[in-house]
């Protein structure tokens, strides 16, 4: 029997890429499902992938939120504990990624950034918490970014905003830790999802040629993440890479940070410098639409 087996489980995010893949999977197992985005239309096709994937007495539905809407949000919590009859695990996905370097990029993009991926979690986490302390048992888990931990030329802002989720979750494990709660944060790396194609809009040909030419880039599918997030959960540790490469990077920043940055800094040269001279990438190198990194978002 799945671990998952009768949780009542809610995902912000859900309606598209990780958020959504979880949302399948966990209705695989067993678990009674609710998820979360802006848009209708997208959700209530989840809402039916969970369906076909479930079975008897399991429950499945949707709320329409805005993440950055803290009343919003409080009144779609209630929404979901009255309909689930409960909580076991919430599992904070919402976000998206927005590319651009500190000369040029518009403040507003910093703001709005914060206000989603880092804030919209702090908003989730915060309506759900009398619940969870009341109960006196369950799981919080976080979905950060391999740039969560480490950033990069091109990333600052949103790099920024994926920080502040790890800070935050510090914090927060040992406040929950006193009350039997379990929080966990998960690293995702570039993730095939709607949300990239998005993010690589305007993307500049520096960061498509350092994607190109790095040897440690790796496209995940949303199912894969999906799964290592899951798992995680279910382990309760605190720190989750998902997949060997985000890994890798994660530890490398940890262990030899003076080695993963002289490396970073000499592909970043290299890349500048193929640009300069008209050698660069403009595309993915993949050839692919993909979604924010790490959060596979809405």
């Amino acid at each position: 029997m799945s671990w998952y087996q009768g949780k009542k489980v809610f995902i912000t995010g859900g309606s598209v890429g990780i958020g959504r893949a979880t949302a399948v999977q966990l209705a695989r197992e067993g678990a009674s499902v609710m998820v979360a985005a802006r848009g209708q239309e997208r959700l209530d096709e989840a809402v039916e992938a969970m369906q076909a994937a479930g079975g008897e007495g399991q429950v499945f539905g949707s709320v329409v939120v805005d993440v950055t809407d803290p009343v919003a949000v409080e009144k779609a919590a209630a929404t979901v504990l009255e309909t689930l009859k409960g909580l076991d695990v919430l599992i904070c996905n919402s976000g998206y990624a927005q590319t651009g370097i500190t000369e040029t990029m518009g403040l507003e993009h910093y703001q709005k950034l914060l206000d989603v991926n880092y804030l919209g979690h702090v908003h989730t986490i915060r309506a759900f918490l009398p619940h969870f302390i009341a109960q006196g048992h369950g799981d919080i888990s976080l979905v950060s970014s391999l740039l969560g931990g480490m950033s990069t030329w091109g990333y600052g802002a949103y790099a920024a905003s994926k920080h502040a989720i790890v800070g935050f979750a510090e914090a927060l494990r040992q406040e929950m830790m006193l009350h039997g709660v379990r929080v966990t944060v998960v690293y995702p790396s570039t993730t095939d999802t709607p949300g990239l194609a998005r993010e690589n809009q305007d993307k500049h040909p520096i960061l498509w040629t350092l994607e190109a030419d790095t040897s440690f880039n790796a496209v995940y599918t949303p199912e894969y993440v999906a799964k290592a997030l899951l798992r995680a959960i279910q382990r309760g540790r605190f720190h989750n890479a998902a997949g060997f490469f985000t890994w890798l990077i994660l530890f490398m920043y940890r262990a030899f940070p003076r080695v993963a940055r002289w490396m970073a800094d000499g592909e970043l040269a290299t890349a500048a410098k193929k640009v300069a001279e008209g050698k660069g990438a403009s595309t993915s190198p993949e050839g692919s639409e993909t979604d924010e990194a790490a959060a596979g978002k809405e």
